[in-house]
């Protein structure tokens, strides 16, 4: 969806750390767009459908949302979606990051050629300190899991291929003991 309208994002979160290397599984997407206007028209074009619902900021409550607009983006520490494809969270920073530019500064790509896309996904590092600057008691019970796949991946650098299994959410990624 994202790439049929030409979004520029980078993932972060819990599918940024699973793809490189944790065991974690998180049932949602979070990614941090490109703030250009141009950009985040095209995300709110392919956000934008009869399926779509949106959290509702003080709630648990998902509704309707069937057109989304941009400046919704910048309303929220983050703008919380249910689309047909899944779960995505959309953050305009960061936290201890900050925006779309600094993540990509240190961001991985990878390629998907059986698909013809490349994703870029923040470094885990950058994951690291966003979780330990968020201080939710969620995150900080991940991270020494994330330092850990930090450094692994420190003493054993990959290819940045994405491994199949990267996304399997019923057994840890290859190669980790967890």
């Amino acid at each position: 969806m994202l790439a049929e309208h030409k979004v520029r994002y980078a993932i972060v979160g819990g599918v940024g750390a699973r793809l490189q290397g944790t065991p974690y599984v998180t049932g949602d997407l979070d990614i941090v767009p490109d703030p250009d206007p141009a950009n985040l028209e095209r995300l709110a074009a392919a956000l934008s459908s009869d399926v779509t619902t949106k959290k509702a900021a003080d709630s648990t409550d998902y509704r309707p949302h069937p057109v989304v607009r941009p400046e919704e983006f910048f309303a929220e520490y983050f703008a919380m979606y249910q689309t047909t494809y899944g779960p995505l969270d959309i953050l305009i920073e960061l936290p201890g990051v900050g925006s779309y530019d600094a993540i990509m500064r240190n961001a991985r790509r990878y390629d998907l050629t059986s698909y013809g896309l490349s994703i870029h996904v923040a470094s885990l590092e950058d994951i690291i300190k966003s979780k330990e600057t968020a201080g939710r008691s969620k995150d900080l019970i991940l991270l020494p899991t994330l330092y850990e796949a930090a450094d692994q991946l420190a003493r054993e650098p990959d290819d940045y291929a994405l491994s199949p299994d990267a996304l399997v959410v019923d057994q840890p990624p290859a190669g980790t003991d967890t």
